[in-house]
């Protein structure tokens, strides 16, 4: 059961990760050629294929389909739920700020 959730979860991070990709280089094709698109446009259609490739990452990296997943983070009381989540928000924030420093 790992390795198919692994496999399957690879072959979603890559499909939607492309088109994610391909999203992005046609939403920057068209602001150029086209002027300024509408700003909801744009982050749609590369956040909606974006966040289905994360999740085959997820589901690459852990091994478990995400409905379990789902279910796991559901079990946990809220406190824990709390915590964790300000925890990986601060990491999250702490890669941004970093990518800025080195890249901005």
């Amino acid at each position: 059961m790992s390795a198919l959730t692994r496999r399957n979860g690879a072959l979603k991070l890559a499909a939607w990760g492309l088109l994610a990709v391909a999203a992005g280089v046609l939403v920057a094709w068209l602001n150029t050629e086209w002027g300024r698109l509408p700003v909801g446009a744009g982050v749609i259609a590369v956040a909606l294929p974006g966040a289905f490739a994360l999740v085959g990452g997820l589901e690459l990296l852990t091994g478990h389909p995400f409905l379990s997943l789902a279910a796991r983070w559901d079990d946990l009381a809220g406190w824990q739920r709390g915590v964790i989540g300000v925890l990986v928000a601060v990491v999250a924030f702490g890669v941004a700020g970093g990518a800025l420093v080195l890249f901005g």
